[in-house]
């Protein structure tokens, strides 16, 4: 295994990395109602660029966990970075809300390599015993995307338009790229997976140790991305935000799913994965049912709405790490297909709900928290169907 110059410094650069993600999904929300009027297009039709990004992220995270797996971490990432360039700036060029929804496409490919790779250059890096608190740390890290990206995205419209955000991605993707390419060193061990390809997704999609943790966690993250689609128009159109303030009422609730990724990181050693897992779970469901209760009454203003979606949002904070961890404990042969089957079924089942939430939309807050509620509570079913004889063995 190649010798990195520090764990602390691999982790700086693997998180600097992985900020793509939400930037590519978070930098632009503030600017939605504006993309609408810019382009002329409807409400639903702009926020069909949400789930369009999530499917195609989806689909590239499978083809690059199986390249990473074969051909090592370092050259699949490479040429994802270079994706993520070129979409970004198909994005800023768009002129119509079909094409800005195919670049997004084309943006969501490269940013699949920045998702699932650095996952999986941890699972090599780290035993399992360190994994969870490891990334925990790469989590505070990349949380700091959804708490600047909407500040940086609102603070933008000021000065410019919607464009300058993906021309201001695609700078960034070309600087992750220059950086990738002088300073990271391949960490896959020598003896590289041989099965790659649908054969190891089936293998993995029958084995229940996958399935027990990967379903449920997955569903109780695509809540989130339900309150991505639909927290612009509510906040902004229904509750008369500005674009700044609701880039505030994000980053907030960031800021909390970020302080629970904390303490996440302090607490697992002593309490171990599963128990945090099951029981932040439980925790989000109870916040799903009273989120849609609120919605439903359409009263209370701003408050009632906002208090109960930061709590059910901050949980997520002890949901990924645990999560992933326990998905992937028993996968060290294959953990960049693992981890990348992983994200797939998470941003599958985001562009699910994200579809759900336009579907479903009709000026009010009641689609988004039907969709964040009915996404909890089936994230607590499927794990009380889907038992494992034998869990992973974590400390």
């Amino acid at each position: 295994m190649t010798k990195q110059p520090g764990m602390s410094k691999l982790l700086v650069l693997l998180g600097v990395i992985s900020l793509l993600a939400p930037f590519s999904i978070d930098l632009y929300l503030p600017a939605l109602p504006s993309i609408a009027s810019d382009l002329r297009a409807g409400a639903g039709a702009v926020q069909m660029t949400l789930p369009a990004f999530f499917i195609g992220l989806a689909a590239s995270q499978l083809l690059f966990g199986s390249l990473a797996d074969h051909l090592g971490r370092r050259p699949p990432l490479l040429y994802g970075l270079a994706l993520i360039a070129v979409g970004s700036i198909g994005c800023a060029l768009a002129h119509s809300v079909t094409a800005l929804t195919a670049w997004r496409v084309v943006q969501a490919g490269g940013v699949g390599s920045a998702s699932v790779i650095p996952r999986a250059v941890v699972r090599d890096r780290f035993d399992v015993a360190h994994m969870a608190r490891a990334l925990s740390l790469l989590g505070l890290i990349t949380g700091i995307g959804p708490i600047l990206a909407p500040q940086i995205g609102g603070l933008l419209l000021l000065i410019a338009s919607w464009r300058a955000m993906f021309w201001l991605l695609a700078a960034a993707a070309l600087a992750c790229l220059v950086t990738t390419y002088f300073t990271l060193t391949e960490s896959i061990p020598a003896q590289r997976s041989s099965q790659i390809g649908p054969r190891l997704w089936l293998r993995l999609l029958s084995d229940p140790r996958f399935l027990r943790y990967a379903i449920p966690a997955n569903l109780v993250q695509s809540s989130v991305y339900a309150y991505i689609a639909g927290a612009p128009f509510v906040f902004i159109n229904v509750l008369k935000l500005s674009p700044q303030q609701f880039a505030w009422v994000f980053g907030v609730n960031a800021v909390g799913l970020m302080i629970a990724g904390r303490i996440n990181a302090h607490i697992v050693p002593r309490l171990g994965p599963e128990t945090i897992f099951r029981r932040a779970m439980l925790y989000t469901a109870v916040l799903g049912v009273v989120l849609l209760a609120v919605a439903s009454s359409g009263r209370g203003g701003f408050w009632a709405l906002a208090i109960p979606q930061f709590l059910m949002v901050s949980m997520i904070g002890f949901n990924f790490a645990n999560g992933f961890t326990l998905t992937l404990a028993p996968f060290g042969d294959a953990a960049g297909t693992a981890s990348a089957l992983y994200g797939t079924l998470q941003f599958a089942v985001a562009g699910l709900a994200g579809i759900a939430v336009s579907a479903l939309y009709d000026s009010s807050a009641r689609a988004m928290a039907m969709v964040m509620c009915g996404a909890t509570l089936a994230a607590v079913a499927s794990y009380q169907v889907m038992k494992v004889k034998k869990p992973p063995c974590i400390p």
